[in-house]
């Protein structure tokens, strides 16, 4: 979701919940919103949302959290119900000017109206129909902090400062630092596997894919770095299917842009750049331990390809802007009992 060039801003806002739940759930459409320009433009406009808003503060933290908890049941309700794609992208487009504005500077001079709230309301409570009891839970007690009529007639700012006040700190932040590292690194152990990560970001595993783990970046990355969200995939694999879970085998061969191999004590395998378009960027590894059948998938998706001047190469370009994803690979191993 997602994360490139952040705009300075002298303050930051804390995002709703109201808006972290619509926002995001948008970012599960991400194939259906390339169809079109206008719609490509509400993108950047929801990534903005996410960049300069929700990892600047603890509460947006917090509720981008929730997103990345809820990501993987939330794609897959999307599938599962196309009939409400319609409905759902009417709610979502009908958010953009005021989001637009707030992100300008301009959120004194856009209002919520009453027909904002009722179609958020409506989605919400389609989302608790159809999902989990995990996933229905936090919609209700976000509902619950926050009465979403009492936004109706605040400009977007006033809405936000009244949601500012009704958010109560709660810790999103589950790291353990590398010792000697000068906080720079945390670690994390995943089904017996142990990895590392910027001590700058925060992770959440997703409620319903246990496998997947999200590493988000929060304040405090290092300036040369592009710190865009990495997912990770960690499980058991048998070694006959290992060529076809890998995910080189995504994409079509003409997208590929830079593939190398890697070659680290305990995971082999191979990192690639596929881009689409020249605009958008997957960024991937794929590792294989045979002796446990664990696979390690690491992705980083980049919405905006990052500038490279005529010497800074693929490889150059990910060990210094993509610093963070070549130590994840490099620090792979097995966590012995």
């Amino acid at each position: 979701m997602w994360i490139m060039k952040f705009t300075k801003r002298s303050r930051w806002i804390i995002v709703s919940s109201v808006l972290a739940v619509l926002s995001l759930l948008f970012l599960t459409q991400v194939d259906e919103v390339r169809a079109t320009i206008g719609a490509a433009h509400a993108f950047k406009v929801f990534l903005r949302v996410e960049t300069e808003i929700m990892q600047k503060t603890p509460a947006g933290q917090y509720y981008e959290s929730l997103f990345w908890k809820h990501n993987d049941e939330l794609m897959r309700i999307m599938r599962a119900h196309p009939e409400h794609n319609e409905e759902f992208l009417r709610a979502y487009f009908m958010f953009v000017p005021e989001l637009e504005a707030l992100l300008n500077g301009d959120g004194d001079k856009v209002y919520i109206s009453s027909e904002d709230v009722e179609s958020l309301k409506a989605e919400l409570d389609w989302h608790t129909t159809v999902g989990s009891p995990a996933l229905r839970e936090d919609i209700q007690r976000e509902q619950q902090r926050l009465p979403l009529d009492a936004l109706v007639g605040m400009t977007m700012n006033e809405a936000l400062d009244f949601i500012n006040s009704a958010w109560h700190p709660e810790s999103v932040m589950t790291k353990t630092l590398v010792p000697d590292s000068d906080g720079r690194w945390a670690y994390y152990v995943h089904n017996g596997v142990y990895l590392e990560y910027p001590g700058s970001y925060y992770l959440q595993v997703s409620e319903t894919e246990k496998d997947y783990i999200y590493f988000v970046p929060f304040q405090g990355s290092p300036e040369q770095w592009d710190p865009w969200v990495m997912k990770v995939h960690v499980w058991n694999v048998h070694a006959t299917e290992k060529d076809a879970a890998s995910s080189l085998s995504w994409y079509a061969p003409e997208s590929i842009v830079w593939q190398g191999v890697i070659q680290t004590p305990e995971f082999q395998g191979v990192e690639f750049v596929s881009t689409q378009a020249n605009t958008d960027m997957d960024i991937h590894a794929f590792q294989y331990n045979p002796e446990n059948q664990l696979a390690v998938d690491i992705s980083v998706f980049v919405f905006e390809m990052p500038q490279m001047d005529g010497s800074l190469d693929y490889s150059e370009m990910v060990n210094q802007k993509f610093e963070y994803f070549q130590h994840m690979i490099d620090s792979l191993r097995i966590q012995k009992p």
